[in-house]
């Protein structure tokens, strides 16, 4: 897995990831309570959590049109710079009537994201290639992520307790102009192309791009069963994230600090998960990996919300990460493999678009529904959703007459 860094720009790349990742769960963590400490509402603690989820409903499409149309690297770098004025403007904020500041902030810093995640996905593979390196580099990405996730949430707040607010914010922006530094020296340059002739309007020409980016999902043996297999998934995970707090709390009657440890259990089955990921794409279709993951997170789910025992419950979120890490690097690299490249940023911002929309209606229907239905028959639900997630994905087809997508067209044919 650790062989893809030996391609130079990718250790760049990767490496921006990690810092920015890690700014911001810094920031995760640190900003609710600071905006708790300030107002003493648990409403405007609410908002500042769910300020960052908006852009990605609103700005997807539009996001992926241009990450297509503008040059990958200088889209990354923009972004970076501009994330990092976006959130230096919470250190404007010292009391209440300013926490305004800090949902315009949170909401900036998501939409600029949203430009710089499909560049950054789209640009993956021109750096590596569409071969195996593919697959062990969306494998690393995977690991830094579990890593970010580990150690991100703890340390953002025993930060914020050590030496407040501002000096997160400040190693937040830093964290992105540190990402902005390295994505300089990327050597890579795509190929110059001869200028295109198009017609119509600015608006005419953007809804025909959109079509594009629409017509290659629906027409690409087994993506768009693979979208819908996502969004099932993501819809169950997130209902069973948003009754987290309340199964915590009231279920297992066990003090805050046991939902940092889960959190810390998942993060482990997530570096786990990295390496199993890289040796299961290497050996399996992704048919079969995502049926297979699937299930087992299914199972998982079920039992681990079904244990209400806190120290088996935290063996369990171990055994979430490895299936979990399997199946999304399965989708990443699928994607990547079967999309040419001019269409990448487009197919990548619709998949986090659904992805996006998918966790908002799970938690809302979880968090309804645990109040009607009570927690447990509602995560048994969400168990149960994960699990037809895995059912539908038996309509995958088995092979892809498409076959393979180099940056141009297609090339040999392989599973799908």
């Amino acid at each position: 897995m650790f062989g893809v860094l030996r391609v130079r720009d990718y250790r760049l790349v990767v490496s921006g990831q990690l810092l920015s990742s890690l700014g911001d769960w810094l920031l995760l963590v640190a900003a609710p309570f600071f905006v708790l400490r300030l107002t003493g509402s648990t409403l405007a603690t609410g908002l500042s959590l769910a300020a960052g989820t908006v852009p990605a409903l609103l700005l997807g499409p539009v996001a992926g049109v241009f990450a297509d149309r503008w040059d990958r690297r200088r889209t990354m770098l923009a972004t970076d710079l501009l994330r990092a004025a976006t959130v230096a403007l919470m250190l404007l904020v010292h009391h209440p009537g300013q926490v305004w500041l800090i949902y315009i902030a949170l909401i900036g810093e998501a939409s600029f994201s949203q430009f710089f995640a499909p560049a950054r996905k789209a640009l993956i593979p021109a750096l590596v290639g569409r071969g195996p390196q593919l697959g062990e580099a969306n494998s690393l990405a995977a690991l830094v992520s579990g890593t970010v996730q580990l150690v991100g949430g703890p340390l953002g707040g025993a930060l914020y307790v050590l030496v407040g607010f501002a000096p997160v914010v400040a190693v937040d922006a830093g964290s992105y102009l540190a990402s902005a530094a390295l994505t300089v020296v990327i050597s890579h340059r795509p190929a110059t192309k001869a200028p295109q002739r198009l017609d119509g309007t600015a608006l005419q020409r953007f809804a025909g791009e959109l079509r594009a980016g629409a017509a290659h999902i629906r027409s690409t043996p087994g993506l768009p069963i693979l979208f819908m297999v996502a969004a099932v998934f993501f819809l169950g995970n997130a209902a069973l994230t948003a009754l987290l707090v309340p199964y915590v709390g009231t279920v297992l009657h066990a003090a805050p600090g046991m939902l940092g440890w889960l959190f810390a259990a998942l993060g482990i089955g997530y570096l786990a998960g990295a390496p199993l990921s890289r040796s299961v794409t290497a050996r399996f279709t992704p048919r079969t990996i995502t049926i297979g993951s699937l299930a087992a997170l299914g199972a998982v789910f079920a039992a681990t919300f079904n244990t209400h025992h806190a120290a088996w419950d935290f063996v369990l979120f171990t055994l979430i990460g490895p299936p979990a890490v399997c199946f999304l690097v399965t989708v990443d690299t699928f994607i990547a493999r079967h999309t040419p490249d001019h269409l990448l940023g487009r197919v990548s911002s619709a998949y986090g678009m659904a992805q996006a929309a998918a966790t908002l209606i799970g938690m809302l229907t979880g968090a309804v529904l645990g109040q009607q239905i009570g927690i447990g028959a509602t995560v048994n639900l969400a168990a149960l959703a994960v699990a037809a997630s895995a059912a539908t994905a038996l309509l995958i087809p088995r092979h892809s007459p498409a076959g393979r997508i180099t940056a141009d067209g297609p090339s040999v044919s392989v599973g799908s």
